[in-house]
């Protein structure tokens, strides 16, 4: 009798050691090696404050600022002066004035009709037909048309984006007849804008890929206009072929060409302390992160117990 007492008493504290020894490896190592973490992160803060201190002793903080901000509002007025020279000019404008008394899909479906039919009759009367330019300008530009939409009525902000995009092509219509003077084109590319690191994220850049038939005259005096504009243009890729070398007429030349234009782009601080608080007021409240709390596993549960009925009534 006294040995199986002897064996339950053993056994007993062997359990308990157990549940003390899987404590420690399952909850109380983890909190002790944050632990060890956070003050290693202590060490390192005070370290740099130290250094901190040591590298801006007698200086005062608001004068550092001051002379900080002096330093960059040049740039940044510099800055500011020659982003002028970066923007689309009007090739994206568009009168977006719709009828309240009507539904803005009808509406628009008008509108870009009348925007379509604007821009060929410019052609027509330019090249004295349709066959030498793409008949599928829409569909080049992504522009969506009513039945797209099916049954729903588009968000304001959809048919302006599209009529922009109608107003490029009109424009870029205008340049090649009106500027380059070319004799056909055969393929528009309309390249998604991009925003290149190379700019620091301050251009935007829109380009577009074309094929057309010019004259070798007509070519020099697009790229000379090009070159004095008051505004962003860049040819970044051209090639030139003249497969009509035997025939006795002005030289057709076929000219191949990514035409491309830059918008700036303000950093989104400036812009935000440019506006005032009204901007921050303007932008949606960050969603709260919505978090739930884990359900205690049995061993935790077990530990509860433990710490209330064995550790602190005895």
């Amino acid at each position: 009798m006294k040995n199986k007492e002897t064996i339950i008493g053993l056994v007993a504290v062997v359990a308990v050691l157990a549940l003390l020894g899987a404590a420690w490896q399952f909850h109380f190592k983890a909190i002790f090696q944050g632990y060890k973490e956070d003050d290693k992160l202590r060490e390192t803060l005070e370290k740099t404050y130290s250094q901190l201190e040591e590298t801006f002793q007698g200086y005062k903080p608001e004068l550092l600022i001051n002379e900080w901000q002096n330093h960059m509002q040049p740039w940044r007025a510099a800055r500011e002066e020659r982003s002028a020279y970066f923007n689309f000019g009007d090739w994206f404008d568009v009168e977006f004035k719709p009828d309240e008394n009507r539904m803005l899909k009808f509406w628009y479906t008008e509108e870009s009709e009348k925007m379509l039919r604007d821009l060929y009759t410019k052609v027509y009367q330019s090249m004295n037909g349709y066959d030498r330019f793409p008949q599928n300008i829409r569909a080049i530009m992504n522009v969506q048309t009513s039945d797209e939409w099916g049954n729903k009525d588009p968000q304001p902000f959809e048919v302006e984006l599209n009529l922009n995009y109608l107003s490029f092509a009109q424009s870029l219509t205008n340049f090649l007849l009106d500027d380059a003077k070319v004799s056909s084109v055969s393929a528009i590319s309309m390249w998604p804008r991009r925003i290149p690191g190379t700019f620091m994220g301050l251009l935007g850049l829109q380009t577009v890929g074309l094929q057309v038939t010019m004259t070798a005259k007509n070519l020099i005096n697009m790229l000379d206009k090009m070159r004095q504009e008051p505004r962003y243009f860049s040819f970044e890729a051209i090639k030139i072929t003249y497969p009509y070398i035997a025939y006795n007429v002005e030289p057709q030349l076929n000219v191949s060409f990514l035409l491309t234009q830059a918008m700036y782009i303000k950093p989104p601080d400036e812009a935000e302390n440019a506006a005032g608080g009204g901007a921050i007021a303007a932008r949606p409240a960050a969603r709260p992160a919505v978090t739930t709390a884990e359900e205690p596993s049995a061993f935790s549960k077990a530990w509860v117990w433990f710490k209330r009925n064995i550790l602190y009534m005895n």
